[in-house]
């Protein structure tokens, strides 16, 4: 199979966002889309490959051990400081994390915090005590499965940590602007292992973009691979629900980024990957993959 050229670039997909009306179930606020056919002009594959990833996190995987790789997830990628706030967290929280580790900055204390993919809500509820009882923290998923162990352990959280500052909203990363979240009203936004699942990565960056505020910071771990995949592996379900089909060229992502608005994207951490299941590794062949931290800013 002949090395994708890295200079090829990924385009920007320019979908439109559907318009969003709110409805309210289990406690969780959620988004249901009214959508003109004249701008409804998502990809077909783009629909059936969220349809996958909605299915692979929502129904078939109950807890980090059912993962066929461990690219997406390593539990214990938590720093020392956080293992502490960690013990807090519920254990059935816990056992539906499937992240890369929580990554953010050390000082957050008061900030207005989003979480991109917040699954089960694990990050939340740790991000909840880094910010205190006078922030405020945010957790985004189109997973309701997910989104109900969440919401399920709020009251819990709230006794163990003595106030209650986090909610959490059903919706797509890609259409951020559609979920009443305010312009230009976050401190902080972080995901971990999420940016790759997402089929318009463009529409992700715009969003969290329009969210943050001037001085704001998205800061965040994410797949990446050495080269630019070929279609069969970016259109295969389970790398691509595992995030490695997802993964974009790390140059692309950095073109992208800057052609959103950002400043040149920080890199903070660079973790090389192994794929463990024989079949899988068979599929990617001499790609490498690597958990990659960014820092963006727009100043």
């Amino acid at each position: 199979m002949p090395k994708p050229k890295p200079e090829n670039r990924v385009n920007a997909d320019a979908s439109s966002a559907a318009r969003q009306t709110t409805i309210y179930s289990m406690g969780i606020k959620k988004r249901s889309s009214h959508i003109p056919m004249k701008v409804y002009n998502r990809r077909k594959s783009d629909l059936a490959m969220e349809d996958v990833v909605k299915a692979y996190y929502g129904k078939e995987l109950k807890s980090s051990a059912d993962l066929k790789t461990s690219a997406c997830c390593d539990a214990n990628a938590i720093s020392n400081s956080l293992k502490q706030l960690l013990a807090k967290v519920h254990p059935e929280v816990c056992k539906r994390y499937y992240g890369c580790g929580l990554v953010c900055p050390e000082l957050i204390e008061g900030f207005r915090v989003l979480d991109l993919g917040s699954g089960a809500g694990r990050d939340v509820y740790i991000l909840a005590q880094l910010v205190g009882s006078k922030g405020n923290v945010v957790g985004v998923d189109m997973t309701k499965e997910q989104l109900e162990i969440a919401q399920k352990h709020k009251e819990y959280h709230a006794e163990q940590f003595g106030y209650a500052n986090v909610e959490f909203i059903e919706g797509r990363i890609e259409e951020l602007t559609e979920l009443g979240l305010g312009k230009s009203s976050f401190d902080l936004i972080v995901s971990n292992c999420v940016l790759n699942l997402s089929t318009n990565k463009p529409a992700v960056l715009k969003g969290i973009k329009h969210l943050l505020k001037p001085t704001g910071t998205f800061y965040f771990a994410d797949v990446y691979s050495d080269q630019q995949l070929p279609q069969e592996i970016s259109s295969h379900p389970v790398l691509y629900s595992e995030c490695l089909g997802g993964a974009l060229y790390w140059r692309d992502f950095e073109e992208m980024a800057i052609a959103t608005g950002f400043r040149n994207p920080e890199l903070i951490n660079v973790k090389d990957l192994e794929i463990d299941a024989n079949e899988l590794k068979e599929l990617v062949a001499d790609i490498k993959f690597s958990s990659r931290t960014y820092k963006l800013t727009t100043v």
